[in-house]
């Protein structure tokens, strides 16, 4: 009776459906004809498409001594199209003389195990059980051969799409299946839809990590795509290829507020439930971040694949502006030489390692500050190209504001806004200026360096160590608002990077961090021991390093370690205050400054850590080890 029906099946189905299958998928061994088997996997298939239309849940998972049955329909299908689909796909697995091995037009004749997967179904039989943790191996994929207007966008939402809708299918406990839609940011408000589905089998939370291993494998070239594996399946279009109703539907039963029946359920059950959606949310948390790091790196190799031009650091959603924003930034020559009176010294400011700079006033009126890079410095295009790449895409009230920049044969021009008061050393060092530093401005400018590097390490939308921190690269406006400048010698990370090493050692000897000035290697803590240097420097009024050799120099670290250790480190203090500051504000930021310049950099303080030292005093402080070079 069963091989009866089973043969009426097969003939049904090739009328029924003319659709191909996304996939089929047969082992290599064979069974023999005739064999037991054989007539135990007709009936195991006959039975699985008889009963899968008829269960509640489209499903049916069966097993005789020596075969294992599974179908299943997607939730949205009704009963007549599962039906339908199982039927055409028992023809796929029953046809003798068919291929083995992996194209979707093949037919699995006599294979052992054997597996189709539709649009609306799987279909599978297999002489072992099936596994519990199938979602390792891709086995099929179909992209849309249209590709998106917008790709950038058009993967970010697509993404977001997919990722989100997973998250939902895993939560439903009986379909594990969900739909979505987003809209792309474009001018035609094109809409893309998201499925994902997972099979029956597998738990919530082999669910999420099947779909969310599945999602960076998707055809995100095209404008929509499907991809099976043998667990779970997600597809993507421009089009809606379900049930339209279903995007109304808020189906979570696990949230829902559970039946009179579930009233006898004992308090150890519910707290045992409790654990396992703890753990599984753990466990999706840091899979999750993992796994968005990894899309990111293909979403990448995928824009590069099809050589599409984009600048590599982008996070805000309208790229087209940023690429207008970074153009307008090029300056004619003829205006910044206008600006400053063909390079008059009388307009000069003051020259650095890699040149002059100038005051110039454009004809608005605007007050600028040019940096000519030297012609015969080798190091001026690396530091403009640097320069440029940073400052264009970091915006802080206390890092200096890139104005524009101007390559022109053999100029080289950065082109920033104009701060009146200089830079932080020529007030610091010089006995009549530092009059205007009062102990409120030395502590707004400790302050203000510490709030800008914080921003550069962890709050701009790339990770930046700028390398080469002193009292000459930081600039005062008109309020003594501190300013970080100069950012040649920067280096960029990803944000999830920590630490870097480079054989060429560029900087200021006495600010540079032990690890970097011997051994070539950089972090953020790197930025941290410079920034101690500096705090230090604030507060004593002394050079750290004498800049003229005919003047004793006082080796500045020693003797402020010295006063700390016998107790008396108000002594290190800028004799020009007198009594004007706050002791006990002093000796902290003497004690911070000692903190950044450990030795060993994990005993350095993060600049989160020194933003907080510096603006609570309910944060205790650790002691200090002996400095580094002290010892």
């Amino acid at each position: 009776m069963h091989l009866l029906f089973f043969f009426l099946l097969i003939f049904t189905a090739k009328t029924a459906s003319q659709r191909e299958a996304i996939l089929t998928k047969c082992s290599r061994r064979l069974y023999k004809s005739s064999s037991s088997y054989e007539f135990e996997v007709r009936q195991i298939l006959a039975k699985t498409i008889a009963s899968t239309p008829q269960s509640p849940l489209y499903y049916s998972n069966l097993s005789m001594i020596g075969a294992f049955g599974f179908a299943q329909c997607r939730p949205d299908a009704d009963q007549t199209t599962c039906e339908t689909c199982l039927l055409y796909s028992s023809s796929k697995l029953a046809a003798a003389g068919g291929g083995r091995g992996n194209a979707s037009s093949d037919d699995c004749g006599q294979s052992l195990s054997a597996a189709v997967y539709q649009d609306l179904c799987i279909l599978r039989y297999s002489n072992m059980k099936f596994s519990f943790h199938e979602f390792e191996i891709i086995v099929g994929i179909i992209p849309n051969e249209m590709q998106p207007a917008n790709p950038v966008d058009f993967i970010r939402r697509v993404v977001e799409l997919m990722v989100h809708i997973a998250w939902e299918a895993s939560m439903t406990t009986s379909t594990k299946f969900a739909v979505g839609e987003v809209e792309v940011g474009d001018a035609q408000n094109q809409k893309i839809y998201g499925m994902v589905w997972c099979a029956w089998y597998v738990s919530s939370q082999d669910c999420f990590q099947c779909l969310l291993s599945t999602v960076p494998r998707l055809p995100y070239t095209r404008r929509g795509g499907r991809l099976f594996q043998s667990s779970c399946f997600l597809r993507f279009e421009v089009y809606i290829f379900f049930d339209q109703n279903l995007l109304e539907k808020n189906d979570s039963p696990e949230l829902s507020a559970p039946d009179v029946g579930a009233k006898n359920d004992s308090v150890s059950a519910g707290g045992k439930e409790c654990m396992k959606k703890r753990t599984f949310l753990i466990v999706v948390i840091l899979e999750g971040v993992a796994l968005m790091i990894c899309f990111a790196i293909i979403i990448l190799l995928l824009l590069r694949k099809v050589n599409l031009s984009i600048v590599p650091i982008k996070h805000d959603a309208n790229e087209e502006e940023e690429v207008r924003r970074e153009k307008s930034l090029l300056l004619n020559f003829g205006i910044i030489n206008a600006a400053t009176s063909n390079f008059s010294e009388v307009y000069k400011l003051g020259e650095g390692g890699f040149g002059p700079v100038y005051k110039g006033i454009l004809h608005d009126g605007l007050e600028i500050a040019v940096k000519r890079m030297s012609r015969t410095s080798v190091q001026g295009v690396v530091e403009l190209k640097s320069e440029v790449a940073f400052l264009a895409k970091l915006q802080h009230r206390n890092l200096v504001r890139l104005l524009g920049c101007c390559v022109e044969k053999e100029e080289k021009l950065l082109v920033y806004e104009f701060l009146p008061n200089r830079s932080l050393d020529k007030h610091l060092f010089d006995p009549v200026q530092k009059v205007q530093l009062d102990w409120g401005t030395r502590y707004k400018i400790i302050e203000g360096i510490a709030q800008g590097l914080l921003y550069l390490h962890e709050d701009s939308r790339v990770r930046v160590i700028h390398c080469d921190l002193k009292a000459s690269n930081i600039l005062l406006d008109s309020n003594m608002n501190p300013k970080i400048s100069d950012f040649g010698l920067a280096k960029l990370f990803g944000i999830d990077e920590a630490q870097g090493n480079t054989s060429r050692i560029a900087g200021t000897y006495g600010y540079m961090a032990p690890e970097y000035a011997l051994r070539g290697l950089f972090s953020t803590k790197s930025d941290v021991y410079s920034y101690g240097v500096l705090v230090l420097e604030i507060i004593t009024g002394q050079r750290n390093v004498c800049l003229d050799e005919s003047i004793d120099s006082v080796d500045l670290l020693r003797s402020v370690w010295k006063n700390w250790k016998e107790g008396q480190a108000l002594q290190a203090v800028d004799q020009t205050l007198g009594d004007r500051y706050l002791p006990k504000q002093a000796l902290r930021c003497l004690q911070i400054g000692l903190l950044c310049i450990q030795e060993d950099p994990t005993q350095r303080p993060s600049m989160a850590s020194l933003v907080v030292m510096l603006s609570s005093y309910s944060f205790m402080l650790p002691d200090p080890l002996i400095p580094t070079f002290l010892r």
